[in-house]
Formats: structure tokens, sequence, C-alpha cells
């Protein structure tokens, strides 16, 4: 009996100093007055390797270290390095820390650095450390492979299996390579993302066949495309043209056979010049694109092919939800022809949908399609009214120049009333003049009050530069227009 009690006080005395210890810990980690037992010592920096990134129930970046015994407190930096010659610092720099973890706001597909430098303690003797720690951490989708720069990338994918995989795939082009594009790319059922730097666009460069092709979810940022030698009068001329065989397994008998893509189309910070036809084309297959998001982008055309069908055509199909933002879109000469032009069957509740949306928000448009049409597609016009489904227009700050025959607003909702608008803040300008009858006036037109016109006066239209006037006060005090190019208003 006596030995069962030594061992039960043996352990009681092994929990009691276990509790102490832990209290000591936690209690150093909150109190640097706490004596660690390390004294008269240059002391070390955090384990780099030990560095731990992870993210808060708000979404932002929490960084965490180990603790180093003896110190005073820590050096911290969190730095923006897309740009690795310019970081950029998130938060104070050098801000003095009194324990092992720091918040901050977190962006995506962003690279980041941290600096973390041990302090020293007066009270122990301890000097600070000598060298900082850094790590780095990485809000991109982890590169699948890295193209070299100045591939073909026709031979590439050519000559390189794509992996079959249920997750996406990220194919990263180096900062500022040279690219060419010889041929069709098909990756067919494949979820790709072919994305280049940040900061520094690498540059594809078509050739007359050259073609970027998709059955399934499909995303280009950070590159620019010289889109001028695929030919205007070639049909199938598209920087993005569907793939002609769809994947089987997408194919919804049960609403009307679309090949519906589930997955996001998304084309973001990407600059196209040159097009001589079509930015996106479906090559007339019966696709519902879920999702059509064209995000911070440039796209010049050249003088359109007036039969081209569309800038962006779904001549089969259409786009459940399309979205262009922050993004300019100019033509080199007036043409007749479609910014947007879907088959007229194409309405949401025929692809299984409850609703879709067609959104302009802060947008330049520049001479597009002058005498033509900016929005076809009678079939999104007809919901809302006969189909139990609904159809949403949001048009909000953007600026329309010389664009769809003085009827942007008549033929973006289908030349009906039957769509539930959002209409704020356009900018609206035609021949020098404010187009009142046909954008304001008209039965389908802008009838929100906010509508408006005003000469931009672009800084220099034949080089690319929408750099509103400062003279154009109303368009600056309402922030309509791509973004890039305005002053903030006072």
């Amino acid at each position: 009996m006596k030995q069962i009690l030594l061992k039960k006080t043996r352990l009681l005395f092994a929990i009691a100093v276990t509790l102490l210890l832990s209290s000591c810990i936690d209690g150093y980690l909150k109190d640097w007055t706490f004596s660690s037992g390390v004294t008269n010592t240059t002391l070390l920096s955090p384990d780099s390797s030990k560095v731990v990134f992870s993210k808060d129930v708000k979404g932002n970046m929490v960084v965490t270290w180990p603790v180093v015994y003896g110190a005073g407190g820590y050096q911290f930096t969190l730095y923006i390095v897309d740009d690795p010659n310019n970081p950029v610092a998130v938060g104070t720099e050098n801000a003095v820390i009194d324990g092992c973890s720091v918040t901050r706001p977190l962006q995506e597909d962003t690279k980041y650095k941290v600096v973390i430098k041990t302090l020293g303690n007066v009270k122990d003797n301890n000097k600070e450390a000598v060298l900082a720690s850094t790590a780095h951490y990485s809000t991109l989708l982890p590169a699948y492979a890295v193209i070299p720069d100045g591939t073909d990338l026709y031979q590439y994918f050519t000559n390189t299996a794509i992996p079959d995989s249920t997750h996406e795939l990220a194919y990263e082009l180096v900062a500022d390579g040279k690219y060419t594009l010889s041929g069709p790319v098909d990756f067919q059922k494949h979820w790709i993302t072919l994305r280049g730097d940040k900061v520094h666009h690498p540059t594809i460069t078509y050739g007359i066949s050259g073609r970027l092709r998709t059955t399934a979810g499909f995303t280009l940022k950070y590159m620019d495309f010289d889109c001028n030698a695929m030919a205007a009068d070639v049909s199938d001329a598209s920087v993005l043209l569907l793939s002609d065989v769809p994947d089987p397994a997408i194919l919804s008998a049960a609403h009307n056979s679309y090949y519906i893509i589930p997955k996001d189309i998304f084309f973001f910070k990407c600059n196209f010049y040159g097009i001589n036809r079509r930015l996106i084309y479906d090559a007339n297959v019966k696709y519902c694109l879920t999702n059509l998001v064209i995000s911070d982008c440039k796209i010049a055309l050249n003088a359109l092919n007036d039969g081209s069908g569309g800038v962006i055509f779904l001549q089969a199909g259409f786009a459940n939800i399309f979205t262009i933002k922050n993004s300019t879109v100019w033509e080199n000469a007036s043409t007749a022809g479609y910014f947007l032009r879907y088959n007229n069957s194409g309405r949401p509740d025929r692809a299984g949908f409850v609703s879709g949306s067609i959104n302009f928000f802060n947008n330049t448009f520049n001479n597009v399609v002058k005498t033509g049409q900016m929005g076809n597609y009678s079939g999104m016009g007809t919901a809302s009214s006969s189909s139990g489904s609904t159809v949403y227009l949001n048009v909000s700050q953007n600026i329309f120049v010389d664009c769809g025959s003085q009827n942007v607003i008549r033929r973006l909702s289908a030349g009906t009333n039957t769509m539930i608008k959002t209409l704020n803040n356009n900018c609206y300008w035609f021949d020098g003049a404010f187009p009142q009858v046909g954008e304001i006036d008209h039965t389908n037109g802008d009838k929100s009050g906010t509508g408006y016109g005003q000469d931009p006066a672009f800084a220099d239209v034949s080089t690319g530069n929408f750099t509103v006037g400062s003279n154009a006060t109303i368009i600056i005090s309402k922030q309509s227009g791509d973004p890039r190019w305005l002053p903030i208003a006072k």
C-alpha cells in the first residue's frame, strides 16, 4: 500500500512541476521580464525554417515564429516582393514586436518576404542578433512547370504531356520572356492557368495559326499578347477558341444539350494588341460558360472584320454570367459588328440556371463597333418575362466614347425592359457631343438619372493612353472609366 501511495505522490509531483514550467513559459511569451536563464549572450534570430504563415478567420495573414529565450523583443517587417528590386512594406517597417506573431492584410497572387531580427535584452545583458532571419511566402498557385524564355508554346505542349488532374495546373512564363504560338494548343478538359510575371509581363506573339483552346476552366494572367498575325478573314481567328471537341462529361442532356463549363474562364491583368477578328469564340459549339470574367485588361482592336460576329462571340451558346471590369477596350478604326454576342436562344433557364447577369464595371471604351452593337442576345431579353428566370444588367461607372451607334444601353439590355437594370454614373460621348436622344431618351436607354455626357479629353488615343484630361471634372468626380487612367477625386 505504501508503494502505491509513494507512486501516486511522485506522479502528482511530476504533474505539478510540468504545470509550473508550462505556466512559466506562457508567462515568458507575454512578459519579457521573465528570466529565461540566458544571459551575457549575442542572440540569434528565429530559425527561418520554423516561421509559419497562416490565415485567421478574417482572411488576414498571421506570421508566427519560435521564441528566442533571452530576447528583448523582435524587429519585424513584412514586404511584398512581386518586384524583388522594389520591395513594398506591409504595415510598419522595422516594427518592434513584444511577442512571437504578427497579423497583416493578405492579398491574392502576391509574393511576400518577412524579415525578423531578435533584439537584445539589457536586463540580462543579451545583445541583439547580428543577422536577421528571412522567410518567403506566396499566395500564387504553385507552378506545375516553368516554361523557358524563347519557347514556341505550340511545340512545347505538342512535346509535353499535361498530366491528368482534378486540380488546377499552373504553367508559368518567365518575367519579360518572349514566346511564340505557331499553332493551336488545345488544353481540352485540363483545368489550366497560364500566367506570366505580375510586374514584368512576358509577351506571346501569335502566328497565323496560333490559338489557345479549352473545354474547361481556363485562366490567363499577367501577360501581353501580340495578335496581329491572325488574319481578319479566317473564321476561327480568336485569342481564345473553345475546343471543337468538347469534353463529353460536361454535356447536360437535361438542359438542352449544352456543354456547361462549370469553372471560370478568366482573363486578368493581360494586354491584348492587334486583334483583327475576335478575343473569344466558341467554335460554334453549344457551350454555356458559367462565369466569364475579364478584369484589369487592355484590349486593342484593329479594324474589325464586319462579319466577325463579335469581339466576344458565343455563336452556339452563351455565358450565364459575363463580367468586364477595370478594363480598357479600343478600336483603331470605325466599324460595325458586335462587342458581346450570344446565340439568340441563350438564356439562364435553358442551361439550368435560375438567373444570369451581364456586368460592366469601371471600363473605358473608345470607338468600339462605332456603327454596330455593343450587345446582341435576344434570348437574354426574354428572361424575367416569360421564362421564370432573371437576367440582371449592371452597368456602372463606365466611359463609352463613339460606341455602339449611340445605343449602348439599348443593345446591352437586348432592346427590352425585362432585364433588372442597375445603371450608375456612366459617361456617354459620341462624335463630340452627349448622345442624349439615343442613350438617355430612348425607351430602352439609361433611365437611372445618373447618365451624363462629357468629353474625357483622353491624353493620346493613338498610343493607347486614355488618361482623362484634368478638365473632365464630372468624370473625375464620379470616378467613371478604367481606374488606371483616373486621378483620385479631390
